[in-house]
């Protein structure tokens, strides 16, 4: 039986495949086996809903690589790996169609926790996946004490809070990754924990007070966060927000120009 470690590993590789080549010749076939795959045979209702995720997923990363943002690949890789890995939680034979869908998984590789040998620029790394083993000091003892978001959200994150989480007052879904604003919130709440962590004195007061405060009073929020549509009783819905709608630009309506 695969674990759901190896669940969470497989996703990761996936997502970061298909981060890779989602601006190549590639896209349109990975567009559509990952759309077969994380409809799974339901309907063709979630097919047409999973292939226009997919494609605005696509847009947002190359839009955001355009603009020249430096988490862009990661912030993609994050949404991605969390689409994936709700599908392999869900269903025993998720596993098998990933890999058939995805020849390259089964190829002999580094562990994903290992740097990619690829002339990638150091933004499009999955930080998001990054283990302890990638990220290490000068004398070469590991920085990072959690191995990526998904550890530190489970041991940390969600040990230390202790709230009243009853839906109304405060909310929270349990596939938070699932949930593309809540995977960059969550993981810039890891990195910035990582790195103050070491800071003496005041770096885990500034952690709290700027960092885990503001994104948490967002993340709990019931009527206007990431998780107002789910439920911390019964889980995650199945079809969470829709991004926000965006319009080409137009220079012609801008009252600024």
């Amino acid at each position: 039986m695969t674990s759901d470690t190896d669940h969470t590993l497989l996703a990761q590789a996936t997502a970061q495949q298909v981060v890779l080549l989602a601006d190549s010749q590639a896209w349109e076939s990975m567009h559509r086996n990952l759309t077969f795959f994380l409809a799974g045979a339901r309907s063709s209702h979630e097919e047409a809903h999973h292939s226009h995720q997919l494609h605005l997923w696509q847009a947002r990363l190359l839009g955001a690589r355009a603009a020249g943002d430096p988490m862009a690949d990661t912030n993609a890789q994050a949404e991605l790996s969390g689409m994936v890995l709700a599908e392999l939680r869900h269903r025993g034979d998720a596993t098998a169609q990933l890999l058939a869908a995805f020849p390259m998984l089964n190829q002999p590789a580094a562990p994903v926790s290992q740097p990619a040998q690829s002339p990638q620029p150091p933004q499009q790394q999955a930080e998001y996946s990054q283990t302890s083993a990638e990220v290490t000091e000068e004398g070469g003892e590991p920085e990072f004490l959690y191995a990526d978001v998904f550890v530190f959200v489970t041991e940390y994150l969600s040990q230390m809070l202790r709230r009243r989480i009853n839906g109304s007052s405060a909310t929270w879904c349990p596939r938070w990754w699932a949930h593309p604003e809540a995977g960059a919130r969550l993981t810039a709440l890891w990195l910035a924990w990582e790195y103050l962590r070491q800071e003496p004195g005041t770096g885990m007061s500034t952690w709290w007070l700027h960092h885990a405060d503001p994104h948490l009073r967002v993340l709990l929020d019931p009527d206007m966060g990431p998780f107002a549509a789910c439920s911390p009783k019964d889980g995650h819905t199945a079809y969470p927000f829709d991004p926000l709608p965006v319009e080409p630009y137009d220079a012609s309506q801008d009252p600024l120009v």
